[in-house]
C-alpha cells in the first residue's frame, strides 16, 4: 500500500477504535446525506470530474459492476483524505463547483462497495471490511476507512480497467452490487443543460441499458458570449451563453434566433441544474448556495450577492437587445412573474431579483417614453424620434411583459396632451391622427384642458390635414372616412358632437350632425314610434311573449354575454368592450340607430344594491342621455333585463368610502323577460 495512504488509513482506524460511537454517528450522517442526495450521484461524480479538469466522463455497467471514469487530474493524498472525512473538502468556493466534501457520500444509496483506481492509489471502501476492524461500532460508514483493493477484484476487472486506462481515463470508480434500475433512470435522464456551465467536460458517454452520448462544442465566440451546441443521443440544442466573472445567462437558440424557454425549463443552475425556476425565459447560472441535495437555492448573503451581479448582467443584455431591436432576445428576458405582486411573494430568487433590478439599470431606462395603449407603435415611434426622446422601437414595443417592466422601473405612458403638441413636428399617419384626436376628445369630455387640441392639424378635411379650428372657421367638414376611423378607435358620433358643442365649434357640429345627436331618451319622444328603445321596452309585459327573440341566451353564459345576445337579437347592434375599461360593458346602437352605452349589473334578487365604480360614474356623466344601466336577473328558466337610462340624474346614488364606489338601492325595476 502507498506510504501516504497507509499513514492516512492508520490514523482513521485509530480514531474509529478510540470512539466507535462517533464512527456509528458518522454512518448515520452518511445515510442522511445519501437520502438528501437521492438520484444525484451522477451529478456529484460529474461535478468532481469537472473540478479535476476532466474533458471526458464515461459511465459503463458490466454485470454487477458500474464503472465511472474521467480523464482529469489523478487523486492525490489530500483528495483522498477529503473523500474519507466528512465536510473536509480542500476545494475553494468560487474556483470549483463542489466545496462541501460530502457529495460523494450519495453513492452509498446504490452500491455495497466502492473501488477507486487513480494515480498511485488502488483502494476499496467496504462496510464489511470496516466492521471487521471496528467490531464494537454498532454501525460503520461506507466511505471512511480505505482498504487495499483485493487482488481477486482487480483480476476480475483487469480487462475493463486496462481498456479505460488506455483511453486516457486517469480516475476510475468501480461500484459493486449496484441497483440497476435506479442507475439506469438517473444516468440516462439528465437535462441537456447539464453541460452548459461546466468548466472543462466536453464529452459524456454512458453505456447502460441504453447508450447515451452528450457532447458540447463551442461554435462561435464574440464580444457578447459563446455559441454552444449540445448534442445528445436524442437531440441537438444550441445555446448562446453570456457571462461575467460570477454568473451566466444562457439563451436557447432556434435557427440562429433566440427562443424563449417555457417556465418549466428556465431553471437555475449552481453550475449544475437545481429544481428552482428563475422566472425568466432563460437559464441562469451562478455560484449560488444550495441545500445539501443541490436541488434548491438557499437565500443567504452569498446567493443574494450573486443575484445582484446577475441583475447587472441581465440589464446589460436587455439594453443591448433593445438597442439592436432584437425582439426575440427581449422576449426571452421577460419574466413570468408579476412585478406588481412581487412584494407579496415569499423570499425567493424572483423576489430578490426584482429588488435588485432597479439598481442594475440605474437611470438608463428610467426615462424611456412608453406608448399609450390607444396609439399605434409606428406613429408613436415617429413622434418620439422627431422630438429626440428615448422610446422602445416598434419591433419590441409589444413584447409581453416589457411595458410592465418599464413601468416597474418608474416609466409612464406618454399622456395625450404631450403627444398632441409633439405630433405637430412629426409626419404621422392618418390613423395616428385619428387615435390622438379620439384620445384628446375623450380627455376633454372628462373636463381635462387640452388647449392645443383644436389648433393642431390632426383632422382630415377635403383630403388634407387641418386643425378643428381651421375647419370650423372656414365652415368646412370632417371627411366621413376620418370620422369612421375615429369610430373604429372608440369615438362615437354622439361623443364627437358633444365635444364640438362643449368647445364651441358649432359650425362643424351643425354641418356634420344636424339633428343626429338628439338625446336617445328625450322626454318628447313620440310614444307611437314603435322602433324606439323606450317603446320597445315599455311594450314588454312581465310575462313571456313570442315576439321576444331568445337567440343566443343560454344558461351557462355570463350576464354580460346573455345581455349582449338578447339585445342584439332584438334590434340592437352592440359589441362587448368590457375589457377596455371604458366605464361600460356594451357599446353600439339601439334599434333606432342611436348611440348607446350599457353597463351590465347582475343582481341576485330585485331590490338588491348595485354599485358603480368611479370610472363608470364618470362615463355616465358625460354620456348622460346615452348611458344605461342594465340590471340583469337570471334564474334557471328566464333572463330579465331592466334598462335604467341616465342613471346619474334618475337614480339616488350614494358615494361610499369603501373602495370609493357609488351605491344604489332604490330603483324602478321593469324587466324584459327572455326564456332560457
Amino acid at each position: 500500500m502507498n506510504k501516504e495512504l497507509s499513514i492516512l488509513r492508520d490514523s482513521l482506524i485509530t480514531e474509529a477504535k478510540s470512539s466507535p460511537m462517533l464512527l456509528s454517528d458518522l454512518a448515520g450522517l452518511e445515510a442522511y446525506v445519501s437520502e438528501s442526495y437521492n438520484s444525484r450521484s451522477f451529478i456529484e461524480l460529474l461535478q468532481n470530474a469537472d473540478d479535476a479538469k476532466a474533458t471526458k466522463f464515461y459511465v459503463k455497467r458490466s454485470g454487477d459492476f458500474l464503472f465511472v471514469a474521467n480523464n482529469g487530474r489523478p487523486f492525490n493524498i489530500k483528495d483522498l483524505e477529503s473523500l474519507c472525512r466528512s465536510a473536509s473538502s480542500n476545494k475553494v468556493r468560487g474556483t470549483t463547483i463542489g466545496y462541501r466534501g460530502i457529495g460523494f457520500k450519495s453513492v452509498v444509496s446504490f452500491a455495497k462497495e466502492v473501488h477507486l483506481i487513480s494515480g498511485d492509489f488502488e483502494i476499496t471502501f467496504s462496510k464489511e471490511l470496516s466492521k471487521q476492524i471496528v467490531p464494537q461500532a454498532p454501525k460503520v460508514p461506507l466511505i471512511r476507512i480505505p482498504h487495499e483493493l483485493e487482488k481477486s477484484v482487480k483480476d476480475e476487472l483487469a480487462d475493463e480497467i486496462r481498456k479505460m486506462q488506455n483511453e486516457g481515463f486517469n480516475t476510475i470508480f468501480i461500484f459493486s452490487g449496484v441497483l440497476a434500475n435506479q442507475i439506469d433512470e438517473e444516468y440516462t435522464s439528465f437535462a441537456n443543460t447539464t453541460l452548459l456551465f461546466l468548466n472543462s467536460i466536453q464529452v459524456i458517454k454512458i453505456h447502460l441499458t441504453k447508450k447515451v452520448t452528450a457532447n458540447i462544442a463551442v461554435i462561435e465566440l464574440n464580444e457578447r458570449g459563446r455559441y454552444l451546441r449540445v448534442s445528445t443521443t436524442e437531440a441537438i440544442s444550441n445555446w448562446f451563453v453570456c457571462s461575467d466573472s460570477t454568473c451566466s445567462i444562457a439563451f436557447s437558440m432556434n435557427k440562429d434566433k433566440v427562443e424563449r424557454l417555457p417556465k418549466s425549463e428556465a431553471i437555475i443552475h449552481a453550475f449544475l441544474p437545481t429544481e428552482d425556476s428563475c422566472g425568466l425565459g432563460v437559464v441562469v447560472n451562478g455560484d449560488f448556495s444550495t441545500d445539501p441535495s443541490r436541488r434548491h437555492l438557499i437565500m443567504d448573503d452569498t446567493t443574494i450577492k450573486v443575484i445582484s451581479n446577475l441583475t447587472h448582467l441581465y440589464a446589460s443584455l436587455l439594453k443591448y437587445a433593445l438597442a439592436n431591436k432584437d425582439r426575440n432576445m427581449v422576449d426571452a428576458l421577460m419574466p413570468y412573474f408579476d412585478w406588481k405582486l412581487i412584494q407579496l411573494m415569499k423570499q425567493s430568487f424572483e423576489k430578490e431579483f426584482a429588488i435588485k433590478i432597479k439598481n442594475a439599470f440605474g437611470k438608463e431606462l428610467s426615462n424611456v417614453r412608453l406608448a399609450p395603449s390607444w396609439l399605434n407603435a409606428e406613429d408613436f415611434s415617429k413622434i418620439m424620434s422627431a422630438s429626440n426622446l428615448p422610446y422602445i422601437a416598434p419591433e419590441c414595443s409589444d413584447v409581453p411583459g416589457l411595458s410592465d417592466l418599464l413601468k416597474f422601473l418608474g416609466n409612464k405612458p406618454e399622456d395625450v396632451g404631450a403627444l398632441i403638441v409633439k405630433a405637430d413636428n412629426a409626419q404621422i399617419s392618418v390613423l395616428g391622427c385619428a387615435q390622438i384626436l379620439t384620445a384628446g376628445m375623450k380627455e376633454a369630455l372628462m373636463n381635462h384642458r387640452l388647449p392645443s387640441l383644436t389648433t393642431t392639424a390632426l383632422v382630415m378635411s377635403n383630403g388634407g390635414l387641418c386643425s378643428l379650428k381651421e375647419i370650423n372657421d372656414e365652415e368646412g367638414e370632417i371627411d366621413e372616412s376620418f370620422i369612421k376611423l375615429m369610430e373604429d378607435n372608440g369615438m362615437s358620433k354622439n361623443d364627437i358632437s358633444q365635444f364640438l358643442k362643449k368647445i364651441g365649434l358649432s359650425n362643424i357640429n351643425d354641418l356634420l350632425f344636424d339633428d343626429e345627436d338628439d338625446d336617445l331618451y328625450d322626454d318628447d319622444d313620440k310614444s307611437d314610434n314603435p322602433t324606439s328603445v323606450s317603446q320597445w321596452f315599455n311594450d314588454a309585459s312581465s310575462s313571456l311573449k313570442s315576439v321576444v327573440n331568445n337567440e343566443g341566451v343560454q344558461k351557462w353564459r355570463s350576464a354580460e354575454e346573455n345581455t349582449l345576445a338578447a339585445l342584439n337579437a332584438n334590434g340592437f347592434r352592440l359589441k362587448d368592450v368590457s375589457k377596455q375599461n371604458l366605464g361600460f360593458d356594451l357599446e353600439g346602437s339601439d334599434p333606432n340607430g342611436k348611440n348607446i352605452y350599457i353597463e351590465v349589473k347582475s343582481i341576485d334578487y330585485v331590490g338588491q344594491k348595485f354599485r358603480m365604480t368611479n370610472n363608470e360614474f364618470a362615463a355616465a356623466q358625460y354620456k348622460p342621455s346615452n348611458y344605461c344601466i342594465a340590471l340583469v336577473f337570471q334564474n334557471k328558466d328566464t333572463l330579465e333585463i331592466s334598462l335604467i337610462k341616465d342613471p346619474i340624474n334618475r337614480l339616488n346614488l350614494t358615494r361610499q368610502v369603501v373602495q370609493w364606489v357609488w351605491e344604489c338601492s332604490d330603483y324602478e325595476y321593469k324587466p324584459m323577460k327572455f326564456s332560457i
